[in-house]
Parts: C-alpha cells; sequence; structure tokens
C-alpha cells in the first residue's frame, strides 16, 4: 500500500506535457501535409475506392468527411468545402503546438482526424489509432497551461489545479498496458517465434525500404532472433521500464525497435508516435537535467513557467 501511495504521490515537473503536446501536434501536421495532395482521392466523392466500400461493415454512424463537406456545400463549392477542411486542420494543429486552447483544439482535431479515417478505413493502421488517443491526452492533459501562448496572454485563465503527477502515471500505465498485450498476442501464436512474421514484413512487395533487409540477409535465424527480440521487448516492458536499473536499457531497446521499424518498414509516422510516448513516459523526470521535484522543495511546477 505504501508502495502504490508513493507511486502516485511523486511530484513531476510539467516539462513532459509541453514535450507532448508540441511534438504530437508536430507529428499530426506533418502525417496531414503528407497526403494533402492525395486526399480528394482517399477520402471524397472523387475517392478512388468508392466510399460506399469503406463504410460498408460499420457497425455505427459516426461523422465522416463526406457529411461535414456536404454541410460545408451550403456555404462554398466542392474546391472551396475541401481546401476549408484542409486548412482547418492544419489551423487546429498550430493551435495544439502554439499552445493557444490546445485541449479545445484538439477536441475539434479528434472529430476531423476521425472523420476521414472512419471515411478511409481501408488506408488506416496503427498510427491513426494512436493519434487520437494522443489528441485524447492532450485534451486530458493541462495542455494549455506550461510553456504556451495561452499562458502568456492568460495567466489567470490558464492556471491549473490538474495533478501533474496522475497524468504522468496515467500514460506510463496505457504504453505498459500497450506494450504487454501486444507482446502477449505475440508469443500465443508461433509465427513470432519462428521468425516467420519478421521475414514476411521484410518481404512485403509493396513496401518501400531505406534498408532491402530481405536482400541482404536469407538466414532464418536472423528472423528468428528479431522476432523473439520483439516479444521480449514488448511483454517484459512493464516490468523492466519501471525498475531504476533497467529503464534505461529497456528505454533504448524500445526507441531502437521503433528505428528498425522506419528503416525496414518506412513506417515513420507510427513509430515517431510511439517514440515520443516513450520519451514523454520515461525520459522525461528521469534523465534529463529537470529531475523529479523533492516533496520538501519549495519549488512547484506552476512557478517553472
Amino acid at each position: 500500500m505504501k508502495a502504490l501511495n508513493n507511486f502516485f504521490s511523486k511530484s513531476f515537473t510539467p516539462d513532459f506535457i509541453v514535450f507532448f503536446r508540441v511534438s504530437i501536434g508536430i507529428i499530426v501536421l506533418m502525417h496531414f501535409l503528407s497526403f494533402w495532395n492525395d486526399f480528394d482521392l482517399l477520402y471524397t466523392n472523387s475517392s478512388i475506392i468508392p466510399l460506399e466500400l469503406h463504410t460498408i461493415y460499420g457497425a455505427y454512424h459516426i461523422l465522416t468527411v463526406e457529411s461535414i463537406l456536404l454541410f460545408l456545400n451550403n456555404f462554398f463549392d466542392d474546391y472551396q468545402s475541401i481546401l476549408f477542411f484542409k486548412f482547418s486542420y492544419i489551423f487546429l494543429c498550430l493551435m495544439v503546438i502554439s499552445g493557444f486552447f490546445s485541449r479545445l483544439s484538439a477536441i475539434a482535431l479528434i472529430i476531423l482526424q476521425i472523420s476521414f479515417i472512419k471515411s478511409g478505413s481501408l488506408f488506416f493502421y496503427g498510427a491513426d489509432f494512436f493519434t487520437s488517443m494522443s489528441l485524447f491526452y492532450i485534451v486530458i492533459f493541462p495542455s494549455s497551461s506550461y510553456f504556451s501562448i495561452q499562458k502568456k496572454l492568460f495567466p489567470t485563465f490558464s492556471e491549473s489545479k490538474q495533478s501533474i503527477t496522475l497524468c504522468k502515471r496515467l500514460i506510463q500505465i496505457h504504453l505498459c498496458l500497450a506494450y504487454f498485450f501486444s507482446g502477449l498476442d505475440k508469443i500465443l501464436g508461433f509465427n513470432w517465434w519462428n521468425g516467420e512474421s519478421v521475414w514476411k514484413a521484410v518481404h512485403l512487395p509493396n513496401l518501400y525500404s531505406f534498408v532491402e533487409i530481405g536482400n541482404h540477409i536469407q538466414n532464418p535465424i536472423f528472423y528468428i532472433v528479431l522476432g523473439w527480440g520483439v516479444i521480449i521487448i514488448e511483454l517484459f516492458y512493464p516490468i523492466f521500464i519501471n525498475i531504476n536499473k533497467t529503464r534505461k536499457i529497456w528505454l533504448m531497446l524500445t526507441i531502437s525497435m521503433h528505428l528498425g521499424i522506419v528503416l525496414s518498414f518506412n513506417l515513420f509516422f507510427f513509430s515517431s508516435i510511439m517514440i515520443v510516448w516513450n520519451l514523454t513516459s520515461y525520459y522525461f523526470n528521469y534523465y534529463h537535467e529537470n529531475k523529479i521535484i523533492q516533496a520538501n522543495s519549495d519549488t512547484s511546477p506552476s512557478s517553472i513557467y
């Protein structure tokens, strides 16, 4: 009970909240800009795959890009409506990055982001789910209360009594559960044991890679070792990332795993989000210059910014 109380009573600086808000805002913006020119071909009535096919298996109704654009067509033509949607998305990303009413902006971003994910269900993958979750954390964190334009312009309005410790612990627990169940799912099957999943991934014909591993390494032992390496990193993440002596090595292993995903599979945005989550959870207040605030210190998080 004492250990649990200590776990939730440690004080942290708000640096991780600032880093998370700015980093996620930049990644979401870059992700959207990466398909700016193809937006019409993916999510509108001009889609290369009819929108009806994306929603044919939808179990519930949700606001889609199509319905938003239909509403905007009451005021603009089709081209202007699409531009309005796209520039609104960019504007909201900049609001999040700058910390100007970032929580309200994140709510609006979640709505817009989910609208085109559900409108193009055949195109989304893990990065889109973690984008939604990241924006949700920006909503529930006191995101605009530290190192933000809102803090400069409206200091009284931006004051927050929200527990930074609970924010820190919440995303740590979420990350530990995500990795544990991902590792558990892999070890329950056999495709990761024998390296088949890794071998298939690096040999996908439609996947561009910075490093063509499959063309240079054919030894099955290599893929078996990689498969078990991923299983061990993910399955034991909740244990070793929370032990002081092993935290740094496990953080480095996890980040290295995601960098390997970037080099091998070119999944830049997914890996970027996961690296940001890891640094937010287990780098800030542990290894950067602003360590955990001591309980008897006169320094309070609100006085730092």
